[in-house]
């Protein structure tokens, strides 16, 4: 039998052919029909050259084996083909042809001349009489099995799906299995900076791994590097030559080393006890601070390096390197508590729209920042933001920038550009407005009251609670920003909005709740505006450094208003808004009197007789049945 793997069974009735990996055990001279094995074999060697290998890849070509499989759930036999799409270092090495639901399927069957007709065999739950369903495409998504599923018609795919696999199992024909998405990975390198591979290759006893009291096999030091691709290792005679652990005899150490995503996977580990001489790290120290606590990133090593770093400290706490314990968040050896991943910073790229070919900065006319023009030919370029590379010369010099925009208003524009693990299309243009909220800022702390001694909430006015409001309330959203979603374009919006607030408030300068807004902004801004921050705090005549100041404290009685937005509502349908006092929102009396007394309230209230009143949301709405 030849094994496949499906992650969707009830399609079983659909498979029309099976396409095998050229390195698949089928796929040789003594187990192909005489006929076809010339042609087959020729093929699959021609795969051996890249350009063929893609050139295949690419326009779905395959070869047909004269080789027919049977379909134990249709009674059919159907064709078995070769293609270079297949792998065989990924499942089973053969996968099924359901060219009615799968896209790549259905590519491979036209282009291959698989079948003339295509068995549709999952519809549509909700298909419109009128309107039959197309197959000129495949149709990949769940749905109801059609006439051709035999017994499964009507089943919705989920359903059918476990009503197969069972049968499957009855039958002694397939069981349910977990296919991972994950292929070897290939470690070794030809370089010389990398950690040796502890393996010697012995004439008499092959592969033969370094003995443990060997351990750890070092670099030689007196290499010579030829600039040729090749491995320094190779060519050190003195550091190759060795004797077989088994037998004693001659031998010779493998020269690749390994590649630097294995030195890249645990090296936070080492960081627990970075002077150790002995081990890697102390088992102690390790479990006393791993997993950490916060791991940052770029998104491009999102992928492999993560996947490595998960594996290589799940494989280290099986074997006892160190230790978790039950109550460890996240547990199960899982390295990092929480993971940010930085986007991409791409640049303005400028190509030629007919060649494509990207264009150098001095090749485009940029006097008229809005509608650029390629000099040469006075045409206007293609415009993107891609990847910054040398070769599509979009890149930036950071000297540059900070030397005219400034260090803290280009940090503050990068920030607030996009949220962390967003891609950020580069404009400096946009600096502009960080500097000039900056100086409003650096204004701002230029105007307090230098010796102010903040007063009790009850000795407030209504204007300085309303600001002390605002300003807690931007403490608390900065905070959770800050620890949690490490959204910092949301906190320098947040920032503004203070400023802003502080700006337009009716409380004077001279007033402790004003300084104590503006010097909490300041506080609040120091960890990404340092340098202007420190010159606020000087501003306010304040002692030591602002980075040494306490975090602003949150005062969670000063969030609560002194009014509220409450909803009137007549026989259930919304009337009026109507503020009132924080302290009467429980009282449905006081809120019927202001009701009545408003204009509103005369026009839909009049003389009429409530017969109810419903008060919700602790006086936020307020339904009167009349």
């Amino acid at each position: 039998p030849v094994k496949v793997f499906t992650s969707r069974p009830d399609t079983i009735f659909g498979v029309q052919y099976l396409v095998l990996a050229p390195e698949h055990p089928l796929v040789k001279k003594e187990t192909l029909p005489l006929e076809h094995a010339g042609n087959v074999l020729e093929f699959v060697e021609g795969l051996k050259k890249k350009q063929n290998m893609d050139a295949a890849e690419e326009t779905k070509k395959g070869v047909f084996t004269g080789l027919y499989a049977h379909n134990p759930f249709t009674k059919q036999d159907i064709p078995v083909y070769v293609a270079p799409y297949v792998l065989s270092d990924y499942g089973t090495g053969a996968v099924m042809g359901v060219p009615a639901h799968d896209k790549r399927d259905f590519e491979f069957c036209q282009v291959n001349k698989v079948v003339e007709d295509i068995r549709f065999v999952v519809e549509p739950r909700i298909q419109p009489l009128d309107e039959p369903l197309d197959k000129s495409i495949p149709f990949t998504a769940e749905g109801v099995l059609t006439d051709l599923s035999g017994p499964y018609k009507g089943m919705k795919s989920k359903e059918a799906a476990k009503a197969i696999l069972k049968e499957a199992q009855n039958m002694g024909v397939g069981r349910p299995a977990t296919q991972f998405r994950l292929r070897d990975w290939l470690l070794s390198r030809q370089r010389y900076w990398g950690a040796p591979i502890p393996i010697v290759h012995c004439p008499a006893c092959d592969v033969v791994p370094v003995p443990k009291e060997d351990l750890p096999v070092s670099l030689p030091l007196d290499v010579e590097f030829s600039g040729k691709g090749q491995s320094p290792l190779a060519r050190k005679e003195d550091w190759i030559n060795c004797k077989c652990p088994n037998c004693q005899g001659p031998a010779k150490r493998e020269t690749d080393t390994m590649d630097t995503f294995v030195d890249s996977s645990w090296y936070f580990m080492r960081y627990t006890d970075p002077k150790n001489t002995s081990l890697p790290f102390d088992p102690v120290k390790a479990s006393a601070l791993l997993p950490v606590d916060t791991y940052i990133g770029g998104v491009e090593h999102a992928i492999l390096h993560l996947l490595y770093s998960r594996f290589i400290s799940k494989v280290m706490l099986k074997q006892g390197t160190y230790q978790q314990s039950p109550e460890t968040k996240p547990g199960n050896g899982e390295p990092f508590n929480i993971l940010l991943t930085q986007g991409m910073v791409h640049g303005r790229t400028f190509k030629d729209p007919k060649t494509s070919r990207f264009l150098k900065p001095e090749e485009v006319d940029l006097s008229d920042p809005a509608n650029p023009k390629i000099i040469e030919t006075g045409e206007t370029p293609s415009i993107s933001f891609e990847k910054m590379s040398k070769s599509k010369y979009n890149g930036v010099d950071p000297v540059t920038v900070t030397n005219e925009c400034g260090v803290d208003p280009t940090r503050l524009h990068i920030l607030y550009k996009a949220p962390p693990s967003e891609v950020l299309e580069w404009d400096d243009k946009s600096i502009v407005g960080m500097q000039r909220w900056l100086v409003k800022v650096l204004k701002l702390s230029q105007s307090t009251d230098k010796t102010a001694q903040l007063p009790l909430m009850k000795e407030m006015s209504k204007e300085e609670r309303e600001l002390y409001r605002v300003t807690h309330q931007t403490i608390k959203q900065v905070t959770d920003n800050m620890t949690t979603t490490y959204s910092f374009n949301t906190v320098i919006s947040d920032l503004i909005k203070l400023s802003n607030t502080i700006s337009a408030s009716l409380v004077t300068a001279s007033s402790p709740v004003y300084s104590h807004a503006v010097q909490s902004l300041v506080k609040m801004m120091a960890p990404m505006t340092p340098s202007m921050s420190e010159e606020c705090w000087e501003n306010m005549a304040q002692n030591n450094s602002v980075l040494q100041q306490s975090w602003p404290e949150l005062h969670a009685e000063a969030l609560e208003k002194d009014e509220l937005l409450c909803i009137i509502q007549i026989n259930g349908k919304t009337r009026l808004n109507l503020t009132i006092p924080k302290e009467i929102s429980n009282d449905v009396d006081k809120i019927e009197k202001r009701v009545r007394e408003s204009e509103a309230g005369q026009k839909w209230l009049g003389d009429k007789t409530i017969r109810k009143r419903i008060l919700a949301k602790k006086g936020e709405l307020v339904n009167f049945v009349v």
